[in-house]
């Protein structure tokens, strides 16, 4: 009896493969029904995410398992073995065991210590359970895998400080307003950036305002989407004074007047702070060229950062993430030796298929 992982990632193969390899949830069922009568593995789980596809199983005579889940993925792809097999690898335990503990705590992503694979991991497990696909190994390697997800979050902090430019974001206007529900997003521009961050603190409470010079429809979708209201750009100083947090991601609107070549300058804004009376405005400028002056930023009560200074803050929380992950690679470590140890004990190699089904039963599970 052995552990087996086959699959590939965003380590080992380019976006435009994963996506053909990719299950989505509603064919998962169809695609367990079809490894179990194919007779792959004793107990199978699929794991596709955006960044991953891989199939864990349980059983014997793992050469020809591994076999005919190569032949079974060059099925559901329709591409030919040979343009993928190179990108595909195998994990036998201990190493399979390590790289599900690895995957489940978020170390093996593509952003060190995100949480969204935790949960995704449950949801494939819950899956594959309810459909009977699981038994006491899997049963117990991903239950254990949870347990050791949650262990690494509490006892390092792998999981800390955010590292995506919208959630940094998020983080700095919190420390300024404390909290921001009801607090007011003016986002002048509809760009991929700006709309993440303003989903980000929409999430949070925020009420935006969608500003947009050249697309006032565009805005309008945005806007209905979050639950804000769209205004056009002729109009947007008029409602500065309710406004908090001024997010910019524009082009400047033709024939405007640019000094020192920005759409917003020190000047203008020291307006709209008297008219404001001082009350504090958060000012993101993620635009290149930027969109506001530099020197607003020594303004009182005038917080201002821009792309850069974001993405050095994230930077800085990423380094710190990855000076806790020898931490949490040494956990892993120790998990998956207490893992195999009882595996080692409820299935030596002297078990029969028999016993293992015994097992499962008195266990509570299943083998298909």
């Amino acid at each position: 009896m052995e552990i087996l992982v086959l699959g590939l990632n965003h380590k080992t193969a380019p976006v435009e493969l994963r996506e053909k390899l990719s299950v989505p949830p509603h064919r998962t069922p169809d695609i367990l029904k079809a490894l179990k009568i194919r007779k792959i593995f004793d107990e199978r789980l699929v794991l596709s995410t955006c960044n991953r596809t891989e199939i864990y199983g349980v059983g014997y005579a793992s050469s020809e398992s591994v076999h005919r889940t190569k032949e079974f993925l060059s099925e559901y792809a329709g591409m030919n073995l040979s343009t993928f097999e190179d990108k595909l690898y195998i994990l036998r335990q201990p190493d399979s065991i390590r790289h599900l503990f690895l995957v489940a705590a978020g170390l093996d992503s593509m952003v060190i210590g995100e949480t969204e694979i935790t949960g995704q991991v449950k949801d494939a497990y819950e899956q594959a359970h309810a459909y009977s696909q699981t038994g006491k190994v899997l049963n117990t390697l991903f239950q254990r895998s949870f347990k050791v997800a949650k262990n690494i979050r509490t006892q390092t902090g792998i999981g800390t400080k955010n590292v995506s430019i919208a959630s940094v974001t998020v983080d700095l206007a919190g420390k300024i307003f404390g909290k921001l529900g009801g607090a007011r997003v003016m986002v002048i521009g509809t760009g991929q950036m700006a709309t993440q961050i303003t989903r980000a603190m929409v999430q949070k409470g925020a009420l935006p305002m969608i500003v947009s010079s050249h697309h006032l429809e565009r805005a309008e979708m945005l806007a209905q989407e979050l639950g804000g209201k769209a205004v056009p750009f002729h109009l947007y100083e008029d409602l500065i004074q309710e406004v908090d947090i001024l997010i910019a991601s524009t082009q400047a609107p033709r024939g405007a007047c640019l000094p020192a070549g920005r759409l917003i300058h020190e000047n203008q804004v020291k307006g709209w702070m008297r008219r404001r009376h001082e009350k504090p405005l958060f000012m993101v400028d993620l635009a290149v060229p930027r969109n506001l002056e530099v020197s607003i930023d020594k303004l009182d009560n005038v917080y201002l950062y821009n792309v850069d200074d974001l993405q050095s803050i994230a930077g800085q929380n990423l380094a710190f993430r990855e000076s806790q992950l020898n931490d949490g690679l040494n956990l892993v470590q120790i998990q998956t030796h207490t893992f195999m140890r009882w595996l080692s004990k409820e299935f030596p190699p002297t078990s029969s298929y028999a016993r293992l089904r015994r097992a499962s039963e008195d266990f509570g599970g299943q083998v298909a």
